[in-house]
């Protein structure tokens, strides 16, 4: 399982939305493709909603499976369907 940390896009654990729009277009997404991913908070308070929406939505995109918490006890929060198509 993949690793996002939200501390990863915050300054000194402050989430501020220009430095967060600039390291999340610089962020490789592209190691999560088709991966299972556990995003954890590192005892961070106060992350603010949008970073979690910017990020799920990024993950909802590449991401087979989405767990948040910690490594004891990830709760699953999104899983890709798997849906076949038929000629």
């Amino acid at each position: 399982m993949e690793l996002l940390e939200l501390k990863d896009f915050s300054r000194d654990g402050v989430f501020f939305e220009d430095h967060f729009d600039e390291v999340f277009s610089a962020y490789d997404w592209a190691r999560f493709d088709n991966k299972a991913v556990r995003v954890s908070n590192c005892g961070m308070h106060n992350v603010p909603g949008w970073v979690y929406m910017q990020i799920g939505i990024e993950l909802a995109k590449r991401a087979r499976k989405v767990f948040f918490g910690d490594s004891n006890t990830p709760k699953r929060i999104f899983k890709r369907s798997e849906m076949t198509e038929t000629s």
